[in-house]
Parts: C-alpha cells; sequence; structure tokens
C-alpha cells in the first residue's frame, strides 16, 4: 500500500523517534565549547575552548518501560564536580518532559521549568550549546511532518523530514521549524537544522561517528553549531554501555545530593 506524502512523513518521525536506544545506557562524555570562525569551508575555535566531562545513566521506566530517566554528572573540571542534571520524559501526550539541576555549592536541587507554561525554557546543559529543550525526547504528535526528498549524508542514503510545531506545542518550543536527515538504514537522525519563528537558521547538529554496540546504532559524536551565537560545542561519547543492569535507586534525589551514596552505586555500572 502506497502512503500519502504526509502520512510517509509521519511514519518515519514515528520510527526516529521510536527507534530501539537501548533499555539501560552508561555514557562518558566530553564535551568541548567554544566561538568559532570559519576558515577554508571548514569552523575553528577562535577563542578559548571550555571543556568539560561527566557521566551519564540512563534507563526506560514505567509500566510498558515508555518512560526514561537520565542522570548527568560532572568529574571535570574541578570546581563544577557534582553538578548533576536529571531529566524524566514521558510518553504520554500532554506530560511534558521534567528537568532538575543540582549545584553541589548550593546543597540545592532545583527544578528547571520555563517563566510560563506557554513559553519556552531556556538555559543550556553544562554550559553548552545544547539547550535544555534540545535534550527533551519528541513526541510524534507534537509536531506535522512532511517528506522534502532523500539525499545521500556522509555516505548514508537519508530521507529529509521537515516538521512544525502543532499550535499545542508551538509556545513551549523557541523553534519554529526543524528539518531533519534520517537514516533510512538505522533511523538515526544524522543532521538537523533548527530555524526560529522567523524562519533563520538558528542550530545545525551533526551525528558523527557512528557505531552499532550491542546491535544499537549509536552516534559518538555530536556537534552542535549554534549559527547566532557563533559559538560551537563537541560532545564526545569516550566510553558507551548498552543494556546493562542500572538500578533505578541511581536516579532518585538522594543519588543527585549524595556522592558517597552514588559512588557505592555507580562501581557495579562502571
Amino acid at each position: 500500500q502506497q502512503l500519502k506524502e504526509p502520512e510517509k512523513a509521519k511514519e518515519i518521525a514515528y520510527k526516529m523517534i521510536k527507534r530501539d536506544d537501548g533499555k539501560t545506557s552508561y555514557n562518558r562524555t566530553k564535551v568541548i565549547t567554544c566561538a568559532f570562525e570559519e576558515q577554508g569551508g571548514k569552523r575553528k575555535c577562535s577563542g578559548q575552548a571550555r571543556t568539560k566531562s561527566f557521566e551519564s545513566i540512563s534507563k526506560d521506566v514505567g509500566p510498558a518501560l515508555e518512560d526514561t530517566i537520565g542522570l548527568s554528572v560532572i568529574d571535570e573540571p574541578a570546581d563544577e564536580k557534582g553538578s548533576a542534571f536529571l531529566q524524566k520524559d514521558y510518553d504520554k501526550p500532554g506530560k511534558d518532559t521534567e528537568q532538575w539541576m543540582y549545584l553541589p555549592a548550593l546543597k540545592k536541587l532545583k527544578r528547571i521549568v520555563a517563566e510560563s507554561s506557554n513559553s519556552p525554557k531556556t538555559g543550556t546543559l553544562f554550559g553548552s550549546e545544547i539547550a535544555y529543550e534540545d535534550i527533551e525526547k519528541i513526541k510524534v504528535g507534537d509536531y506535522t511532518y512532511s517528506l522534502l526528498g532523500e539525499e545521500v549524508v556522509d555516505g548514508r542514503p537519508c530521507y529529509i523530514i521537515e516538521s512544525f510545531p502543532t499550535a499545542v506545542r508551538a509556545p513551549k518550543t523557541s523553534y519554529g521549524k526543524g528539518v531533519s536527515w534520517v537514516d533510512k538504514a538505522t533511523y538515526l537522525t544524522i543532521k538537523s537544522d533548527s530555524y526560529d519563528r522567523q524562519n533563520r537558521l538558528v542550530k545545525t547538529f551533526f551525528s558523527k561517528d557512528i557505531e552499532t554496540i550491542n546491535g544499537i546504532a549509536v552516534s559518538k559524536q555530536l556537534i552542535v553549531v549554534n549559527h547566532k551565537n557563533r559559538r560551537m560545542s563537541l560532545m564526545k561519547l569516550e566510553k558507551v554501555k548498552i543494556n546493562i543492569p542500572i538500578p533505578e535507586s541511581l536516579f532518585d534525589t538522594r543519588a543527585v545530593q549524595d556522592s558517597a551514596f552514588r559512588e557505592s552505586q555507580m562501581g557495579n555500572v562502571r
């Protein structure tokens, strides 16, 4: 049966969002952020680069493992050690992602919220160019989709999908449109462009160094280029484990705030 173009686009988007990324994961990540300039079509750091290292864990939870919880904790630089980011994504339509930040100097776990229920969140993950809303799990029903065509990116045949937020989603996002290059074989997003409400290109995301781990396609490098402020971040996975046992106790508020308790549990995960 031949699907109509918007139906096919939605089906591709569904497979992209619902693709298997493992029931649990553990990552050791380095993120480098700097101002950039372009030379001969290539981007180079023009200012001093900031480097941070952190560990992340995630786990599918809920009655049908449809929700996801994730925790990231900085270990370098030393003055930010123990700073943590906790996120819970819900599969249920209308239930928004919840995010918290823990700053050890203040001994405070703070919920990240938008100024109003009808505005997007502001701020970025650990001072990188990855905004809090960039890492929220997308819900298929929050967008309308169209198939723009096909293109080969980094040797991978891709679908090109354009997405617009629905009337309900639009006030909660700072983006007016997205264009994604979705790998036909794995449904991994190889590249994506995010535009503002005036249709100006704000950010480009590149997924590089793709490796199959336990049968799952994983991008070990994410490059985020912010065209607006001329800054970029490189997020590099230095260690990846998928589908390993991770206790749910590692995601509660005690694990976020109590480093001794967290360390006692993390040894087995590592």
